[in-house]
């Protein structure tokens, strides 16, 4: 059963007299229990994809077409009394820099408790007190630490807080926006694992925005590869991530690219290469593919025609000229 479906969302941002189209006719969908990364470079509209979804996009940002349905309940056009009743108990958003979405004047347990309380009014103060400490537990942090300050936590501490915070009120959905930014490698390696054991203790499903692949590649099943505003390959992630004998086996361009930045351990120890050009400019309108610029292996039909999406194998798919010359 899904738990969320996206279907040909379209959010533009407003920008003086002009627009942005952030992201353009987008559909995907999360299963119960599936945990899904998706990753591209900054711009590309994976955070505005996320934000979407609770209905926390920024003021002059619009969803101008599409649907959202979570839990079998469509949310455009919901008030915003409406989606209160629903963020937090059906989907919860761990925010990109815990320091600042923790109130540096309140002790942790408190802001965990406010959120229960103000969801859950129903819930007795001292069984909401209760929740508290078996939730600050539940993500490593001593029991001892829950009347803190978040300035006394490590940046660490502070992610597994509000992580803590977010599963408050059980949330079946989970979207996690670049939950190890900032961090050092032990405690990124620390906050990935926490994830994945949440995810299996609670039955979670979980969308993990990163810039990291080897993050994405630890905790989730599936992969979806987001350029310019659109899905450019999506797939398991065993599939898209993997490499064959050393080369790259993802089927779209840009794919290969974010792999070949990353490094390989096991083979030569080489400088990774760097994409040349820099992204379309969304304000304007776009003619055939979005990446073409800046392809190696770009053709004339990439500059005129829009790609269509094809199916590699089962689960597996691009949208890119190459696959279907490869499929066909």
């Amino acid at each position: 059963m899904s738990v969320l479906r996206i279907s040909d969302l379209t959010i533009d941002y407003r920008l003086g007299e002009g627009s942005v189209r952030a992201v353009d006719h987008v559909s995907l969908e999360i299963e119960a229990g599936e945990a899904v990364g998706i990753v591209g470079e900054s711009g590309c509209g994976k955070t505005t994809l996320g934000l979407s979804v609770p209905l926390l996009l920024p003021t002059n940002a619009s969803i101008s077409d599409g649907q959202i349905v979570l839990n079998g309940e469509s949310l455009i056009g919901r008030s915003e009394e409406e989606m209160n009743h629903l963020r937090w108990k059906s989907v919860a958003f761990v925010f990109q820099g815990a320091m600042n979405a923790l109130n540096p004047v309140h002790r942790i347990d408190k802001q965990i408790l406010e959120a229960i309380q103000t969801h859950e009014p129903e819930t007795s103060k001292d069984d909401a007190q209760a929740r508290v400490l078996e939730l600050i537990e539940l993500v490593g942090i001593s029991p001892s630490r829950a009347k803190s300050y978040p300035h006394e936590f490590s940046g660490g501490m502070r992610q597994r807080a509000m992580i803590a915070m977010s599963l408050a009120c059980r949330p079946s959905l989970l979207i996690a926006d670049e939950p190890t930014t900032a961090l050092d490698v032990i405690s990124q390696a620390q906050i990935l694992a926490l994830l994945g054991e949440l995810r299996r203790q609670e039955n979670l499903s979980l969308v993990m925005i990163s810039h990291d692949l080897s993050a994405i590649k630890k905790v989730c099943d599936r992969i979806v590869v987001m350029y310019a505003g659109v899905i450019v390959e999506s797939g398991p992630t065993d599939t898209v991530l993997r490499r064959k004998n050393g080369v790259v086996t993802a089927a779209h361009p840009y794919t290969k690219a974010l792999m070949g930045a990353h490094p390989d351990l096991s083979g030569e120890r080489i400088l990774a290469p760097g994409l040349v050009g820099n992204p379309p400019d969304l304000s304007k309108p776009i003619t055939g593919c979005r990446f073409a610029a800046r392809c190696p292996e770009a053709m004339e039909v990439c500059r005129t025609q829009t790609p269509p999406t094809v199916t590699i194998t089962p689960g597996h798919s691009a949208a890119c000229h190459l696959a279907v010359r490869s499929a066909s």
